[in-house]
């Protein structure tokens, strides 16, 4: 089809930047939300549409959870309080990224306490806050990726835990092996109870050592 490729034909400019407004609204909505939701807090909006708090206003009328309402304002917090200036990245020059990586990085910048009652751990180094704004703001790196990297320094395991997940680990794995040892169709069903005794057996020693 013949279309007219003329630099200003009749509202092709006008229709870019549409497209470029709705880009825009596309990869900043979770931001813009987080924001609007911040400022019904601060106003205590909720008070005036009859609501006694906002995890209830936005789950009638926003169908959001409040565990979602809890990970969209704190992570526009910790945006504005660590990296303010990208709160105005528009989403297509400068790329937001997603919930669940700023959520991460809210975590660990502003670390809770793990049981209640109890204090909650000291904030990372600067060094390593630093490290994490560059993965997280700077490289886009995906969440299960900067689990994998700063797991380790943020959430350190004692022994005792370390040996705890070693042996979750061996049992998960004595149930993987049993199910691709029964799919394999060359092994004789005698050979094939052969293992699966040997898993039991050890998942029996597991829970031993656990006791």
């Amino acid at each position: 089809m013949w279309y007219d490729r003329s630099p200003m034909a009749a509202g092709d400019e006008a229709y870019r930047m549409k497209i470029l407004s709705h880009a825009r609204v596309f990869k900043r909505s979770w931001v813009d939300m987080a924001e609007a939701l911040v400022e019904v807090r601060k106003r205590r909006l909720f008070e005036r549409w009859g609501y006694e708090t906002l995890h209830g206003f936005a789950l009638e009328e926003l169908n959001i959870k409040r565990s979602t309402v809890d990970k969209l304002t704190g992570s526009y917090h910790a945006l504005e309080t660590h990296v303010p200036h990208v709160l105005q990245w528009d989403g297509v020059a400068q790329q937001v990224p997603d919930m669940e990586a700023v959520d991460y990085f809210a975590k660990a910048v502003e670390p809770k306490p793990r049981k209640e009652g109890e204090e909650p751990p000291p904030p990372p180094e600067p060094d390593v806050v630093e490290e994490l704004k560059q993965a997280i703001f700077e490289d886009q790196v995906s969440t299960p990726s900067l689990r994998r990297r700063f797991n380790p320094v943020l959430q350190p395991k004692d022994e005792g835990q370390q040996r705890i997940d070693l042996l979750n680990r061996v049992r998960a794995n004595t149930r993987r092996l049993e199910a691709l040892v029964s799919e394999v169709e060359e092994l004789t069903e005698e050979r094939v109870e052969q293992v699966t005794q040997c898993m039991e057996e050890l998942r029996g020693d597991i829970d031993l050592l656990e006791g």
